[in-house]
């Protein structure tokens, strides 16, 4: 069995001499665990991920058609929404079934496919999740600007310049994702300082909309009575936009949070594996905050659906559409003809 059995061929002698490298790498992260637990281990994690790559991709095509007809959003929070959905989307569509692939291959002995699928879905897995962490930073900020820029907010932060910064935060994500083969002391420093500091500006950009916002509704209390009509309607209008932000704001922030507690057993692997070394326990924990990562990629749509009114509707309404439609057939006996009365 690949990177499990001590008797399995080596791999030089099954993999191309430009991937042995690669492959090596591989290799790490089963050399010294039990064959007969990574195999149920690898048979495990093989369904879940099935199953939740199904799911991502049906769900995420459904939220990124649902963002695109969604009206009531800004469009650079909607480019922001659109980006993350589309990360996710890559995870469910490539790196989970490739990551099927290569465990199952490795579970039945084929070095060859396993250490291909595994290069590719090590190297899509890193870009999928360097988008969610990035893009996950840019919404904190942008929510933040939205609360310190104001009326100034829609001239600052506008479609084209949120376009930019995406078309960035992909292309750079690749570029590291890239170092995962070419050079691993890049990649691991370039970890190491990236998400700590996409961490740092999220909380700061969460935590200073809280105390701006909790300032907002002492000011509101202090003047609770106001002189005029039209103070009245200025007051209003204010509260129902302080609602409508505070309510995207506790949206974003839990997809900040599902995000962070997906990522948690992996970064939790990371740290026991400088201390405790490679063994089975420790092959099995990376599979499982592995899969925990890539499940997160099912669970923002259910967030997008569930905090997001419009989002809501419109995939209620696409998927009462198809009930409707496949009822419709499923009812409708065979041979059938319908007739038109006019």
């Amino acid at each position: 069995m690949f990177n499990v059995s001590n008797k399995s061929l080596p791999i030089s002698s099954t993999v191309p001499e430009s991937d042995h490298d690669s492959c090596d790498k591989l290799h790490l992260f089963f050399k010294d665990a039990n064959k007969e637990i990574i195999s149920v281990s690898d048979a495990t994690f093989c369904a879940l991920n099935m199953l939740s790559c199904i799911f991502a991709v049906c769900t995420n095509l459904l939220i990124l058609f649902a963002l695109y007809k969604a009206t009531s959003l800004h469009p650079p929070s909607k480019a922001l929404l659109s980006s993350l959905a589309l990360s996710d989307l890559g995870v469910g569509a490539i790196v989970q079934p490739l990551f099927v692939a290569y465990r199952w291959a490795q579970i039945h002995g084929d070095l060859t496919n396993a250490c291909i699928a595994g290069i590719i879905s090590h190297i899509e897995g890193s870009h999928f999740s360097a988008v969610s962490f990035l893009t996950m930073t840019a919404i904190s900020v942008d929510r933040l600007l939205a609360m310190v820029l104001r009326i100034r907010y829609h001239r600052v932060v506008t479609f084209k310049r949120v376009l930019v910064v995406l078309l960035a935060i992909w292309i750079l994500s690749g570029v590291w994702a890239s170092f995962w083969v070419t050079n691993q002391r890049d990649y691991s420093v370039i970890s190491i300082i990236l998400i700590p500091i996409c961490f740092l500006i999220t909380l700061f950009s969460y935590t200073k909309i809280y105390f701006c916002l909790r300032r907002q509704t002492i000011q509101i209390e202090n003047h609770s009575q106001p002189s005029t009509s039209m103070d009245t309607s200025n007051r209003s209008k204010n509260i129902s936009s302080q609602i409508r932000y505070r309510r995207s704001v506790i949206s974003m922030f839990y997809l900040f949070c599902a995000l962070l507690l997906s990522f948690l057993p992996y970064l939790s692997h990371k740290i026991l594996v400088r201390s405790l070394g490679w063994r089975s326990s420790m092959s099995v924990l990376f599979s499982c905050g592995l899969t925990l990562v890539y499940i997160n990629s099912s669970v923002n749509p259910l967030i997008y659906c569930w905090r997001i009114s419009e989002v809501k509707e419109i995939v209620m309404r696409i998927l009462c559409d198809a009930k409707n439609f496949v009822w419709g057939k499923t009812l409708m006996p065979t041979g059938t003809r319908v007739v038109n009365l006019r």
